[in-house]
């Protein structure tokens, strides 16, 4: 009988944004959709930092899971400075392995963090982010049964399960974004392709003064939430 394993993790690696990843059953395996993420982080942060020198953004990058997201910016942008969280210890030694890996571990520094929570005495200590962008878990519980095998038998499901309408982590993040008052420039984050309708409705509830908008790859399929704060 044929294994469903994931050749990536028979592998040990992947390609993701034209670099190569450490990735373990530990940690979700990087989706080519998710290079949208990085090159929205990429454009928000060249607008942001153009002909003004010495600038720095500082990005705060939530549930980085293998570091895809995160090491990828640090690749493709000198000015940026990014903070990379994972609630999962595990998650966190394979994306410090591949930012030692690609000579990007001086621009991040990496904390186990649930979401923003405060047990993390530097997570509490840090100020607002110019960038927050989340490739939470957004599949509805209900639906990971029905899953194909090489992913519900072999992905953590930490990383897939968004409880139950795929849409709980992302709600929880808001809460602690509004609570912190943080007014960053831009959020950004991946949702299920059905969540679009969903996901601005949501957003306006805890942003209301925000311009909120959903974003496509190149399927077409609603792949981005972006939420731009009034400067």
């Amino acid at each position: 009988m044929t294994s469903s394993k994931p050749s990536q993790y028979i592998k040990g690696w992947v390609e993701f944004y034209k670099l190569k990843f450490k990735v373990i059953p530990d940690v979700l395996i990087p989706r080519p959709e998710t290079e949208l993420l990085v090159d929205e982080v990429l454009k928000c942060i060249k607008y942001y930092v153009s002909g003004i020198k010495g600038k720095y953004i500082l990005v705060l990058d939530i549930g980085t899971g293998a570091g895809n997201i995160t090491i990828s910016v640090a690749k493709n942008a000198s000015n940026v400075r990014i903070i990379a969280t994972d609630i999962s210890n595990e998650a966190l030694e394979v994306a410090k392995q591949n930012a030692k890996l690609h000579k990007v571990l001086n621009k991040i520094t990496f904390l186990q963090s649930d979401l923003l929570g405060t047990e993390n005495a530097q997570m509490r200590s840090i100020g607002t982010p110019d960038i927050i962008v989340t490739n939470l878990p957004y599949i509805p519980s209900a639906r990971i049964p029905y899953l194909d095998s090489s992913v519900k038998d072999f992905e953590p499901h930490i990383a897939l399960d968004g409880g139950e309408d795929g849409f709980e982590l992302y709600r929880k993040l808001f809460t602690q974004i509004r609570e912190r008052s943080w007014k960053p420039k831009l959020i950004l984050g991946e949702i299920d392709y059905t969540h679009g309708e969903l996901a601005i409705n949501e957003a306006q509830k805890y942003f209301p003064q925000a311009k909120i908008e959903i974003k496509t790859d190149l399927a077409k399929k609603q792949r981005i939430l972006a939420v731009e704060f009034p400067s």
